[in-house]
């Protein structure tokens, strides 16, 4: 007598691969393979005559198709024998069995939450137990199902909105941080536009302070560089006229070199001498007086202009700085 798992292996084969029933007018196709008759319309598409297999996927024409009497018989037999409604989970004829006393499992533990068998049901670990035909404890659960289903399409729908006004606040995000960054740009370029006049403007102002010395400086220089040259040549007259080979002609000259000498030392036109011995005693206590002033007379020579030493003090580069570190830092600190 064939058990009760080798009668589930006999319904098996007797199920039709699309619908899982039990075969009903079954049709064999030339590569060996059955299905019902009306699961086999699908296969084939309207107006033509060939189509193709659900399983191997070979072409078959509709003439060549037969019933598969054998296989139609024996599913008749077992549709009598009702083999088919053996299912407790109303699954077109499968059969489940318990794994432990291979038995039809036709129960179901509300508290295990688990199908079960008749023999099952009497043991100690379920006794006490709820235990609800399959079907209806399919029916119960298929209603809870279908009572979840109106929260679950509002649950649903709320968060698609919320997702929609997410990808909303996305989009949103992308515009302000993009016209935020064209702002940026645009209001740095004006800064720097106004960085680099500044600039300009400074640069402009110290060539034009450094030409107006300059030109100071080269003038004065060319009038020393004058200057200069007379003394060496007023130096070179008196060293040559202080041993003088010819007295007559010395003193001859004497007048012109005396003021010469004169000029040398006042650094000035001097008024041309009488030829009188006043004079002259005049003009060797001022050679004297002169002698002893030598080397303490002021500095007359052109500077450099103040205002180009103290123009790095003026622009006030550190303040700015300073300015720009802290805007920089509240920054940082307002959007941390």
């Amino acid at each position: 007598m064939a058990s009760v798992r080798e009668v589930s292996g006999f319904t098996e084969d007797l199920l039709c691969p699309i619908c899982l029933s039990l075969f009903r007018e079954p049709r064999v196709l030339e590569c060996g393979h059955s299905f019902c008759a009306t699961c086999l319309e699908p296969c084939v598409p309207v107006g033509q005559q060939h189509g193709l297999c659900p399983e191997c996927r070979c072409c078959f024409a509709l003439s060549s198709v037969a019933t598969n009497w054998a296989l139609r018989s024996l599913a008749e037999k077992a549709r009598l024998l009702k083999l088919d409604d053996g299912d407790p989970a109303g699954g077109g004829g499968r059969w489940y069995f318990c794994a432990e006393h291979e038995e039809p499992l036709k129960l179901f533990c509300s508290q295990d939450k688990g199908p079960v068998c008749v023999i099952c049901r009497d043991l100690p670990q379920h006794r006490g137990h709820d235990f609800l035909p399959i079907k209806n404890a399919v029916q119960q659960y298929q209603d809870k199902l279908t009572a979840s289903l109106a929260p679950l399409t509002e649950h649903l729908n709320s968060a698609r909105e919320v997702q929609r006004r997410q990808q909303e606040n996305l989009a949103e995000l992308e515009s302000c941080a993009q016209d935020l960054l064209g702002y940026i740009s645009k209001e740095f370029e004006a800064l720097h536009q106004i960085l680099r006049e500044q600039e300009e403007g400074m640069k402009e102002a110290v060539t034009s302070l450094e030409e107006e010395n300059r030109e100071e400086m080269e003038e004065r220089l060319k009038e020393l560089d004058e200057e200069v040259a007379s003394r060496c040549e007023t130096l070179s007259r008196v060293q040559a006229e202080i041993d003088p080979a010819d007295p007559v002609a010395f003193l001859r000259g004497i007048k012109e070199l005396m003021r010469r000498v004169r000029k040398d030392q006042q650094g000035h036109s001097a008024e041309e001498d009488d030829g009188s011995e006043e004079d002259e005693e005049s003009d060797s206590d001022a050679a004297s007086s002169e002698e002893e002033e030598e080397g303490v007379e002021d500095e007359n020579f052109v500077a450099v202009d103040p205002a180009l030493e103290k123009f790095e003090d003026l622009v006030h580069f550190e303040a700015w700085q300073e300015m720009l570190q802290s805007i920089h830092a509240d920054t940082d600190h307002n959007w941390v």
